[in-house]
């Protein structure tokens, strides 16, 4: 079967696999996350060095900024500069054409001495020269900002097709980093490149030109049986004259048995079930469904369709594009999938308070199913009379007083209102970590309230809500948050998670390119949540859910901060992530 390409309309699709990518795509909970042992740490000589913001205002890494690309001094061969630089840059980018590169502290293939990566179309400052081509002919580069890059993996040519047509860079200057798209029917199909009209008829039986084109292929082969009946019935009924002893002609069910016999006529014993051979994707309901894994998704896949996708799964978009009468979508994956099959996603513009001079902790938030909540008035006979309604997720400064009335909790606005506890989520302040040093940055998450709270020393910063993990008496469904303290581990501006339901029943799940990812326990991490937006409600499958513009603030606060240009960065041994807290 052949591909059809458009004449006005190009299209380059790589298939983006997990065995070739540097950042796997997984799901929060029991499994091996992102980059864990291999580059939990990388060596001791190899350092973050980050420039402080000021609190409650990180900066956004520069080459995801609307400014264009600065210039540092060149860092040490195993040091790493994230911090502003003083002049606009000028000098050599190399653009990764690959899947991905891996930046490393030397300039050699060293899986311990990985620092981060830079993903396909992304660009960053480097010296003009490689240093070395040990292991790799395109040479090493250096890069401005620190570490070593194979320059078999691109090229300093931003005019190569390759660099043309590289992968849509995040966009922070928006809510999300990419649109997203959500996938409403099982089955819709992850092509490898754009399909013919016969391809889609093929892969596709439930479009409109299929059902035609299959009633116009079975009416024409229903003609041709009958006219071989037709024929074969005559020779039978002939034959069966001849040698009739008595000159008659033969009953109905003795020519059925002839063309039964000669393979023209199939009786009902023959048809068998016509459900046995159904796919997955064309049962109705979830029958059948129950067993259904991720692997099985790419059962169906061959050199035009690489697998096919369960309702609920979602695509990051790279381009949308026009073809053969429909719109298409070419994901940040390289695969080309049908936009009909999909409904678009906003995200959620949501967000926290920064803290300081005119918003101290506590903070509170309506939160869950109301829209909005009641505030009071509590006179001294401690007689209550409504005020007025508090919109849901809007921040209520409160000052830190409580009174018990007829068996419910109060809490005072700073307004001097009072407001019923029973219906906000409220973010108070937390002991601080032992060993803390003044100005360190960390994370402190409260299950039981469901709130975030962000750290420069002592000092809070901001403040917001969270979806932690469900909660179950039932093993298998229980998706708990677990409590300790750990530090950050890597970060990714986006990676894919994916993976099997871990209950009887549950179907796959997978979400291309999750927002703002922070791992720092296994697969456990604080990431972005675009496809709900019940914040402060346990949600999520063990990992902390923000609000996009929450998770992206949080992203950009905490350490290791990401040097321009790349995707993914690993903590190391001398500068350890930030530390995260959580607790009940």
């Amino acid at each position: 079967m052949t591909s059809t390409r458009p004449t006005s309309f190009i299209i380059r699709v790589a298939v983006l696999t997990s065995a070739t990518s540097l950042a796997f795509g997984v799901g929060c909970g029991r499994q091996a996350p992102p980059g864990a042992g291999e580059h939990a740490t990388a060596p001791a000589s190899a350092s973050v060095h980050a420039r402080p913001s000021p609190a409650g205002s990180p900066t956004l890494p520069r080459e995801l900024a609307s400014a264009a690309p600065a210039a540092s001094s060149a860092a040490p061969a195993a040091e790493l500069d994230a911090g502003a630089p003083d002049a606009p840059y000028t000098g050599p980018m190399f653009a990764v054409t690959s899947i991905a590169a891996a930046v490393y502290a030397q300039p050699r293939f060293d899986k311990a001495g990985k620092l981060g990566y830079i993903r396909n179309g992304g660009r960053v400052p480097v010296e003009a020269t490689p240093v070395s081509t040990e292991s790799c002919s395109g040479g090493w580069y250096h890069l401005v900002d620190g570490g070593y890059v194979c320059g078999n993996q691109g090229t300093t040519d931003l005019n190569h097709p390759q660099v043309r047509f590289a992968i849509r860079q995040p966009d922070l200057s928006d809510v999300l980093p990419y649109r997203y798209a959500r996938n409403a029917k099982n089955g819709t199909p992850l092509y490898k490149s754009v399909p013919s009209r016969e391809q889609m008829n093929t892969y596709e039986p439930y479009l409109p030109s299929a059902k035609q084109a299959k009633e116009k292929k079975e009416r024409e082969a229903q003609e041709r049986r009958d006219r071989e009946a037709a024929e074969s019935g005559d020779a039978v009924v002939e034959a069966s004259s001849t040698t009739a002893g008595d000159g008659g002609t033969p009953g109905r069910q003795s020519v059925e048995r002839a063309l039964a016999d000669a393979g023209v006529l199939t009786t009902a014993s023959d048809a068998g079930d016509p459900q046995a051979d159904e796919p997955w994707w064309q049962k109705e309901g979830k029958d059948g469904l129950h067993k259904l894994k991720l692997g099985d998704l790419a059962a169906e896949g061959d050199d035009v369709m690489a697998k096919r996708m369960v309702a609920g799964f979602y695509v990051a978009i790279d381009k949308t594009f026009s073809w053969n009468g429909r719109t298409w979508y070419k994901t940040t994956k390289g695969l080309v999938t049908p936009a009909d099959r999909f409904w678009q996603t906003a995200g959620f513009k949501f967000q926290g308070v920064e803290l300081g001079s005119e918003v101290k902790l506590p903070v509170a938030w309506v939160y869950g199913g109301r829209k909005t909540a009641p505030t009071y008035t509590i006179d001294a006979d401690q007689r209550i009379k409504p005020a007025k309604a508090v919109e849901r997720f809007v921040a209520i400064p409160l000052t830190g007083r409580e009174a018990q009335i007829a068996g419910n909790t109060y809490s005072e606005t700073t307004e001097g209102t009072w407001i019923k506890n029973a219906q906000v989520r409220i973010a108070r302040p937390s002991a601080p970590p032992t060993d803390l040093t003044p100005a360190e940055r960390w994370v402190d998450v409260n299950l039981t309230q469901q709130t975030l709270v962000a750290y420069e020393g002592t000092t809070p910063v901001y403040a917001t809500l969270v979806s932690s993990g469900k909660k179950s008496t039932i093993k298998d469904k229980d998706h708990s948050t677990p409590t300790g303290q750990w530090r950050i581990r890597e970060k990714h501006i986006t990676t894919t998670m994916d993976g099997d339901g871990t209950a009887a029943g549950d179907l796959p799940y997978s979400i291309e390119d999750v927002p703002f990812v922070q791992y720092y326990q296994g697969s456990y991490a604080i990431h972005a949540a675009f496809w709900h937006q019940n914040f402060g409600v346990q949600m999520s499958h063990g990992c902390v859910n923000l609000a996009p513009l929450d998770a992206k603030w949080v992203f950009l606060f905490t350490d290791p901060r990401l040097p321009r240009g790349w995707h993914g960065i690993w903590s190391t041994t001398e500068h350890p992530g930030s530390r995260i807290v959580v607790h009940d």
